[in-house]
């Protein structure tokens, strides 16, 4: 332990280099917790930090959150970091199942959740005794309250040295497997990070940040914690969903200077009747899309309608956070833009030759931010992470008038507002329900080039009328929302190829017909 160090090679030197900076008393986080200066964010990341070294929390552990975005999970996060632990934050959006997954992938020391009487508290408490459990409210039973632990805690000053290379934060991802899988981050790319993006985005310290991502996600993270951090700005956290009503009072109530938000959002936005007036847009200097590729169309109603001119970014967990981007001088809709500084790419075929410019491929990115590994996925780390490389999954064109263009997914995986869906588990969902004979999950581009999830569902000979509303609730009792079909249509039977496969391709080009 080294008392009072101040190294700049742990990610926890976002906040603590404030605490002696003129910005210790700058307002730091707002959210329903009330307002928090660095200084007194300080103060209780360094109360949790003693909780958790009070529970056998130790360098290298791992610290599970389930948590809704508020100051408390903020503070989680830095006070693993203090304590040499690795923070994994998870959304509560997953089911109880992936939770439980994750807890039990990750081998966490110990566990953040909102209440302690969840599933997944309930289920811990029985089957997982060497886990330390904590509830953001109060306790009981094996779990105790974080924060009536924290006001009987004493500071903990000391904070523990970690190596640039060595593990600061996993974020959990799924994959095309359907199992969530984490994404190993070090010291070194955290810190790194904002000298890219934010350089690009010319943050400072007078912007106050509003972001619709989560913080358990690579582009949530790093929008509402390391990029203000960075400069001791401040950034807005919202513990509900971000829908466009939501939007519309958080953007009067604290008046954002930058927004990044998804297209999806931005499409909800744009759809809110007398959006131009009900929306309180005078003081965002900068929008920023990313999660989804932003479509031209939706790019030029933003500007016609909103004045946004939105910088479009691609970006990935793997990389966590965006590494290209256009030019926020430049107007160009449907374009992807550029690396930020510090990244390369390059576009590549199956056999990862490097292509000429113009050519359509594989999308292999580089930079000082990309994650070390998949945890305890070998096989999988060596296929993602290559010579340096990432391959991103993306396929691209490098067009020497536009920049880079996006031309969508190399796999199946669906990318709906910033999360990946796997078509598979939305149907296996579909076809356990009774009457239900086969179904067929595809990805359809709307008017706005937004992506939405359309089910075709074919019914066995003893189904009846209610079939329909029966998969509905089935699918509301099973699926968070963003995985949620937006249409869901009863045929009489899917379309198939001459070899008896079925042809998701007409039904996609069927969507696009009714268009």
């Amino acid at each position: 332990m080294n008392e009072h160090a101040k190294p700049t090679n742990a990610a926890w030197w976002y906040l603590d280099r404030h605490v002696d900076e003129d910005t210790a008393d700058a307002l730091c986080l707002i959210s329903e917790e009330g307002e928090l200066t660095y200084r007194g964010l300080a103060e209780r990341v360094r109360r949790a930090a003693r909780v958790l070294t009070e529970a056998s929390v130790g360098p290298g552990d791992r610290v599970v959150t389930v948590l809704r975005d508020s100051a408390t999970a903020v503070v989680c996060v830095l006070a693993a970091m203090r304590a040499g632990a690795v923070p994994v934050p998870v959304s509560p959006l997953l089911t109880a199942d992936e939770q439980v997954y994750v807890i039990e992938d990750s081998g966490a020391r110990a566990v953040v959740l909102e209440r302690p009487d969840t599933e997944v508290a309930l289920r811990l408490a029985d089957g997982a005794p060497h886990v330390a459990l904590f509830s953001h409210g109060p306790g009981g039973g094996r779990v105790k309250g974080l924060v009536e632990e924290m006001e009987r805690a004493a500071p903990l000053e000391a904070v523990v040295d970690r190596a640039p290379e060595d593990p600061a934060l996993i974020q959990y991802t799924s994959g095309s497997t359907g199992r969530p899988k984490g994404v190993v981050h070090l010291h070194r790319g955290l810190l790194a990070f904002p000298q890219g993006l934010g350089k690009h985005l010319g943050i400072t310290r007078e912007d106050r940040v509003l972001s619709s991502a989560k913080l358990p996600f690579g582009y949530g993270f790093g929008n509402s914690v390391l990029l203000p951090f960075s400069v001791g700005a401040s950034a807005v956290l919202f513990a509900g969903r971000a829908e466009p009503h939501a939007v519309a009072d958080l953007l009067r109530r604290t008046r954002p200077t930058l927004l990044f938000a998804v297209p999806t959002l931005y499409a909800a936005l744009l759809s809110m009747p007398q959006a131009s007036r009900r929306l309180e847009l005078s003081t965002v200097r900068m929008a920023v899309s990313a999660g989804e590729h932003l479509g031209p169309q939706l790019a030029n109603r933003l500007l016609e309608t909103l004045g946004l001119r939105v910088v479009n970014g691609l970006g990935s967990t793997e990389c966590l956070h965006i590494f290209m981007a256009t030019d926020p001088a430049v107007f160009t809709p449907g374009a992807t833009g550029l690396p930020v500084p510090g990244f390369e790419a390059e576009v590549c075929d199956d056999e990862g030759r490097r292509l000429p410019p113009g050519g359509m491929g594989h999308l292999r990115v580089r930079g000082p931010s990309v994650a070390d590994r998949y945890w305890n996925r070998p096989d999988l780390s060596a296929r993602t992470f290559r010579d340096g490389w990432v391959y991103t999954g993306d396929t691209m064109a490098e067009d020497p008038a536009q920049g880079w263009l996006y031309l969508g997914r190399s796999d199946s995986i669906l990318n709906i507002g910033g999360m990946k869906i796997v078509p598979s588990e939305v149907e296996d969902r579909i076809l356990a329900v009774p009457g239900v004979d086969a179904c067929a999950v595809v990805g359809v581009p709307d008017d706005d080039d937004i992506t939405r999830i359309i089910a075709y569902v074919v019914p066995d000979a003893e189904a009846d009328d209610t079939l329909k509303g029966t998969v509905l609730a089935e699918l509301r009792r099973t699926l968070p929302p963003f995985k949620r079909p937006r249409v869901l249509r009863v045929v009489d039977a899917l379309p198939t190829t001459s070899t008896g496969k079925t042809a998701r391709f007409l039904i996609r080009q069927r969507e696009l017909e009714r268009r």
